[in-house]
């Protein structure tokens, strides 16, 4: 009717997109055994795999009917309208008879500790506002100080009257406030990565159609490519809001599934302090926004640990749903499905040791306690199946082979011959292992406490791993979670003894965290325990949860970058620090129109020179730029010299020195040196071009 009202559309295709297919697909599979938390994440899951399989779907057939533009707004509405009406149709006849009489109550929602938490929020995204048009981070150290009290008021108990039913929450709001407080700085996109994410889904937006003939190993990511691009075309957004803000949100669901599921094995204080310190982990709310492919694997991550771990559901429903999550898996993240695979494989393996009689006498022989360990899972069950991890294999080798025209095939390959090649001559040498790098590198004496403190998570995780194989055990994982963890743990050995071998250790640890952080808390109990006892006196649980909530704050706070702007030396935060005074691949109008322009007005032929920062501003346009050398470089052939506003008001460049493997260096030289006898073409304030 050509009525336009700000933000309704938005808000109700976010909502219908997110939550309706996927609460209708619970409806009709008779899912009424979940409390609420499971039934919501359940939900947004299979509503993101069911976005994501029908848009392959009618980009595949819908040409088929005469229709060449599937991935647009009318095919679109039209598919998913007529999808829904048939899941309500079939609701209506299956599942009929439910009735649930649980209600909200009023007086909880607005009790003084619910509107408390739902404050915080709102301290990211004005905080945000202050700092992208003010240059004023004072509400966003306001925020950090906000949530490390939050954590330290949850996990120690000071306050008792802190209900657990809002622990829920509570995780939930400090995930969506960090992820925010990070995403919407600057109104453009930031990152490495997301800028190949938006040239993809911006492709498939602007031909109304996924092309998956072109050999990328981005372009075979329908968690970027068809997801993004349908939340954008039905919500009307552009790619860099979905981005920066959809994306975030359904990030920030994996905290609280990973709280449901730590919370059905340990008590729930330290569910909560194990889901903290997932969050505080700077990767969460830095790295990660720059990956959204990887964002929305690990949710499926998660929801496929919660299958496994959920005894309720009937092996057919099990089936389907771990059939669809593992799909929807693998096309979202090459790296977070092999990963996956990999923990899946080893979890199997040690299930099956305890099954065959030789093995068990092998076992005993190199670790009694170990073999106990394993013995004393005595039920069967076939959830990790081997069937399961065949059909995974397959999916995940056919789908990289013939969409991504074997691109992921070839750098998995690439990367088994350097670790196959390199095992005995480098190992642990950290010039090609990023894990010994950061490690063994000496760094600034306040980096340097940084550092302590991960090393105190790490013999944390260290000694609640090995708590898995005592007799005595304190806390009883769940049997599948337990050889999880003990999968991850040996990945996470490998990536330091083994050349070559990861995604880069803080994305990768990350991951891992997924199934380790829990024994970082129990890890850190067992400690407090061990020297108290050895000083000859008690300790409480509750004593030593509140001693780790601090330490677990103070980890956030340096993680954060909090520290490092109260001492004003070695900054490291980009949301808590203005452009010009830390360098990052962020941009501004300036920039972004000066990219523009010269995309538009150059000649082809000639090649762009930028930094390896400012050159990602191309990248998002699907053009290549060349880096600079650090002596400088003399060309007789005609170019393009792109100076961004860091450029042209330090008077420097960065250069990334790469080392082996996945290490490497920025160091920063002169511009001078690359201008001279050229012609500037273009000067806008904060961009020139040189010619």
């Amino acid at each position: 009717m050509g009525i336009q009202i700000p933000i309704i559309r938005q808000l109700i295709g976010f909502v219908y997109l997110t939550f309706v297919p996927g609460f209708l697909i619970i409806r009709a599979l008779k899912f009424n055994k979940f409390n609420c938390i499971e039934t919501l994440l359940y939900s947004v899951g299979l509503s993101i795999a069911t976005l994501m399989l029908i848009g392959l779907f009618i980009n595949i057939f819908y040409p088929f009917f005469g229709i060449y533009k599937p991935i647009s707004l009318l095919s679109l509405i039209v598919t998913f309208s007529i999808i829904v009406s048939i899941l309500c149709i079939v609701c209506h006849y299956i599942d009929n008879n439910y009735s649930n009489q649980s209600c909200i109550n009023l007086r909880n929602a607005l009790s003084p500790s619910v509107l408390f938490l739902c404050i915080i929020p709102f301290l990211a995204v004005f905080g945000t506002y202050l700092m992208n048009f003010h240059q004023n981070n004072f509400l966003l150290m306001f925020l950090i100080i906000m949530i490390a009290f939050v954590a330290v008021l949850i996990g120690s108990g000071f306050i008792s009257n802190v209900p657990e039913r809002l622990y829920p929450l509570a995780i939930f709001i400090i995930s969506i406030s960090l992820l925010y407080h990070s995403s919407l700085i600057s109104t453009h996109l930031w990152g490495m990565d997301i800028q190949i994410a938006y040239y993809f889904s911006s492709l498939t937006i602007s031909n109304s159609y996924w092309d998956p003939t072109i050999p990328s190993n981005a372009n075979a990511l329908l968690s970027e490519v068809m997801l993004a691009s349908i939340y954008s075309i039905i919500c009307d957004m552009s790619l860099t809001w979905v981005f920066k803000i959809i994306y975030p949100f359904l990030f920030s669901f994996v905290p609280l599934g990973l709280y449901q599921l730590y919370r059905e094995q340990i008590p729930n204080k330290i569910a909560f302090l194990s889901s903290f310190f997932f969050m505080s982990f700077f990767t969460f709310y830095t790295e990660m926004l720059q990956l959204p492919k990887q964002q929305i694997a690990e949710l499926f991550v998660v929801l496929l640990l919660l299958l496994i771990m959920n005894k309720e559901i009937n092996k057919v429903t099990r089936s389907v749903l771990l059939t669809v999550f593992a799909a929807s898996l693998i096309v979202s993240h090459y790296g977070t499905s092999y990963i996956f695979l990999i923990l899946l494989i080893i979890a199997r393996t040690i299930l099956a040791l305890r099954e065959i009689s030789i093995s068990k006498r092998l076992i005993n022989r190199i670790c009694y306690r170990f073999n106990k360990c394993i013995e004393s899972y005595t039920q069967k069950d076939g959830t990790i199946s081997l069937t399961f991890i065949l059909l995974f294999i397959v999916f995940a080798i056919s789908w990289y082979l013939y969409i991504a025209s074997c691109s992921v095939f070839n750098a998995i390959v690439f990367i088994a011959h350097n670790v196959i090649s390199t095992i005995y001559t480098e190992f642990l040498n950290p010039e090609v292992s990023q894990s010994s790098y950061l490690l063994f590198h000496i760094t600034s004496p306040l980096h340097n406490i940084t550092k302590i403190l991960h090393h105190i998570t790490h013999v944390f995780i260290l000694i609640g791993v090995i708590s898995l194989v005592s007799p005595r055990r304190r806390f009883n994982f769940h049997m599948q979670y337990s050889v999880f963890s003990i999968a991850a743990f040996l990945i996470l050995v490998s990536t330091i003894l083994i050349p070559y071998f990861g995604l880069g250790t803080p994305r990768l640890y990350h991951l891992l965290l997924i199934f380790l952080a829990p024994f970082c808390i129990v890890g850190g109990i067992l400690f407090l325990e061990v020297i108290v006892k050895f000083l000859q006196y008690r300790i409480k649980v509750q004593t030593s949860l509140m001693m780790l909530s601090t330490f677990f704050a103070i980890f956030f706070l340096f993680n954060s970058g909090f520290v490092y702007n109260i001492v004003g030396k070695e900054i490291t935060s980009i949301s808590l620090n203005s452009p010009s005074q830390l360098d990052f691949p962020r941009f501004n109008d300036m920039e972004i129109v000066g990219s523009e322009w010269l995309l538009d007005n150059k000649e082809s032929v000639y090649p762009i020179y930028a930094d390896m920062y400012r050159g990602l501003l191309f990248v998002r346009f699907g053009k290549e730029f060349k880096g600079f050398s650090p002596s400088g470089f003399q060309l007789t052939e005609k170019c393009y010299v792109f100076f961004g506003t860091w450029n042209v008001l330090k008077g420097e460049i960065v250069k990334w020195y790469r080392g082996k493997g996945m290490t490497g260096t920025a160091e920063y030289i002169e511009s001078s040196s690359f201008v001279v006898n050229k012609n500037k073409i273009y000067d806008n304030g904060g961009v020139q071009v040189y010619h």
